[in-house]
């Protein structure tokens, strides 16, 4: 009797730490590529090594649809998911996130803005102005008034076919304080205002781009003489020796986070998790993989980051203070609106 008390308490015991492990898997959604890559070896590796937790990793091109699709049929599987701030204030407000608690992530050395009520910022890239550096030889331009000014700069524009981050360039034109800007578009008269600086600049725009390696290419080619886009396309340009360079003064700084799906089985370990990626050691260590740059500002004080590459990172000190930092909820209460005046103003 004793011995078949004991066998049974065995088995109990090893199917109680079958289910232990099973409650510790914790399923991440990511970009895939280079984030991925970097993410196994410098965030999610570690962190879950050190928390004794298993990783199941998975990948998808828009994580929107993926919270759609699990929260909406009510069959959740992803704990964490990567997505842009801008999607997860979408995503927040329509109930498919679980609210970030700060009690357990520790945020306080992020850029202000950049740890949201849904997602803790990962890494930032901007949107920048870039130019031809063959076309402007005898002087660049500096600033989005200068991407305006056709008769001091000549030539052929292009700028993206998608209202987000333009219509804060046109303000930043216009005269608008960067502290201003949001609280301009925050009124139906500043949005319009926004779009008709755009309408303005159609003459001169020869190619509106739709994707990061269409309008780093145009750069490359020599196609434009001057374009709205993102810093690391511009980057990687220019060294691979074409005519290129841009500024990060006034640009757009935005970021991709980490959340946690509404509904997730693993809430807390998720946020354990999530706390240790955030870590000034492992976001200096993704930099190895990635052109984007921390958040957690502690990041270029860890030694991990050479000078050479602080000077090109968007989120530095020396950079990140030229740049406004995109409103992400202001973007998610107005995107549909703004978007359709846009391609109006576009098709006129």
């Amino acid at each position: 009797m004793r011995g078949s008390i004991l066998a049974a308490g065995i088995l109990a015991a090893a199917f109680a730490g079958t289910a232990s492990a099973e409650e510790t898997t914790l399923t991440l959604n990511t970009p895939g590529g280079a984030v991925q890559e970097g993410g196994r070896a410098v965030l999610w590796g570690p962190a879950a090594k050190k928390l004794g937790v298993q990783i199941k990793e998975e990948t998808a091109d828009n994580a929107l649809d993926v919270l759609r699709l699990e929260v909406g049929s009510n069959s959740v599987k992803t704990d964490i998911i990567i997505m842009s701030g801008y999607q997860a204030a979408i995503a927040g407000s329509q109930g498919m996130l679980e609210p970030i608690d700060y009690k357990a992530v520790d945020a306080s050395g992020f850029l202000p803005g950049t740890a949201a009520p849904y997602c803790v910022g990962i890494y930032g890239y901007a949107a920048v102005m870039a130019w031809n550096t063959k076309t402007y030889a005898k002087e660049a331009p500096s600033s989005w008034a200068d991407f305006w000014n056709v008769e001091k700069f000549p030539g052929k524009r292009s700028m993206r076919a998608d209202a987000e981050a333009q219509v804060e360039m046109a303000l930043l034109a216009d005269g608008v304080a960067p502290q201003d800007v949001y609280k301009v578009l925050g009124t139906e008269d500043g949005i319009k205002r926004a779009i008709a600086k755009i309408a303005s600049l159609k003459p001169s725009i020869s190619v509106w781009w739709s994707s990061g390696a269409q309008h780093g290419q145009l750069m490359k080619d020599g196609e434009v003489d001057m374009t709205t886009g993102w810093n690391g396309r511009f980057q990687t340009a220019k060294e691979a020796g074409g005519p290129v360079n841009y500024t990060y003064n006034q640009g757009i700084l935005t970021y991709d986070c980490f959340a946690v799906t509404k509904g997730s089985a693993h809430k807390a370990e998720a946020m354990k998790m999530i706390n240790e990626m955030s870590s000034a050691q492992s976001q200096a260590g993704l930099t190895k993989y990635v052109s984007y740059g921390p958040l957690n500002q502690g990041a270029y004080k860890t030694g991990i980051i050479s000078k050479e590459a602080e000077a090109v990172l968007p989120t530095s000190p020396s950079n990140s203070g030229a740049m406004l930092v995109q409103d992400i909820d202001w973007w998610a209460k107005n995107n549909d609106h703004v978007q359709q005046l846009f391609e109006d103003m576009m098709t006129e």
